[in-house]
């Protein structure tokens, strides 16, 4: 009986190589995990993705493994989102039609005050639109977030990419350097999004600076001037230099401090007060997700 591991490594040798089917994906990732195919799971999954040793190879498998990572990893978020209500804020306008809105009755009454027949201008209503906000999510991918840190600091950018509009949000991820995961004023769907963020292998140092630097630059896309940058970081730099000055580009800078034995809490306070922001903390990465939610109701409102 040929085996679908069997059955990879012959489509591997093969240039190009041919298809491989989902079923034959899923044995095949569990050969590589080590693991019996009915213990993989797409957090599993999530989990192993961004370990350099894990090697997949075949461009099939590549995405299937994502794919099932992705899933659940959204799955995940939508569990702590629930139904999704964006935040808004009240606009009176003239009644435009029956029904829309809800009427404003101090402001009516002061519009026919001394009229013997109210005019059409003169029906005012309570309107409630979408109060938008642009935010630069700032996420450390160096070798420390190996493994499961990194599928829960997905969760935690899936949070924001359910409760945003997509054109709202950028996604930068730094380790020794930064690279743009998403842009401010472009459109990619949650899926993409955490589909790209497990693509990323924790490797490298941690260049804060580097991250805000390029922060700042993405900062400055957005055309809302209600935007703010968010940076997830212990405080602790081990490359690039002091990032301090770099905080400075931002409207308002956010700092979530993830709390261990090597923290820098003064760094982080630093970064927040000159970026006329708050400090946030958890004590564990576990705790991101819930804690983005937090966030998102409080910054984004």
């Amino acid at each position: 009986m040929v085996t679908a591991g069997a059955r990879y490594s012959a489509f591997a040798a093969q240039r190009p190589p041919e298809p491989l089917s989902d079923a034959d994906a899923h044995i095949v990732l569990a050969e590589r995990l080590g693991v019996a195919p009915e213990a993989v799971d797409g957090w599993t999954v999530a989990t192993r993705l961004s370990d350099s040793s894990l090697a997949l190879g075949h461009r099939e498998l590549k995405a299937y493994a994502r794919r099932i990572a992705t899933a659940a990893v959204l799955r995940r978020a939508w569990r702590l989102v629930g139904p999704i209500r964006r935040a808004t804020r009240p606009v009176l306008a003239v009644m435009d039609e029956p029904f829309h809105g809800e009427l404003d009755v101090d402001a009516t009454l002061e519009n026919v005050a001394g009229k013997r027949f109210p005019e059409r201008d003169d029906w005012i209503v309570e309107l409630r639109e979408d109060r938008e906000q642009q935010l630069v999510l700032m996420m450390d991918a160096s070798l420390s977030m190996a493994g499961e840190n990194l599928a829960v600091a997905a969760v935690a950018a899936a949070v924001l990419a359910l409760k945003m509009r997509s054109e709202d949000l950028s996604v930068v991820v730094f380790e020794s350097v930064a690279r743009t995961v998403s842009h401010l004023e472009e459109r990619d769907d949650p899926e993409e999004i955490v589909a790209r963020l497990l693509g990323e292998p924790a490797r490298g140092y941690t260049n804060i600076g580097a991250a805000l630097r390029l922060g700042g630059r993405e900062i400055a896309r957005g055309r809302n001037p209600r935007k703010a940058g968010l940076l997830i970081t212990d405080g602790v730099w081990t490359a690039g230099g002091d990032p301090v000055p770099a905080a400075d580009a931002f409207p308002r800078l956010h700092v979530l401090l993830t709390e261990d034995y090597k923290m820098d809490p003064a760094l982080c306070e630093r970064l927040a007060g000159i970026g006329r922001g708050e400090v946030f903390r958890v004590k564990h990465h576990s705790e991101l997700p819930g804690k983005m939610l937090d966030i998102a109701n409080r910054v984004l409102r």
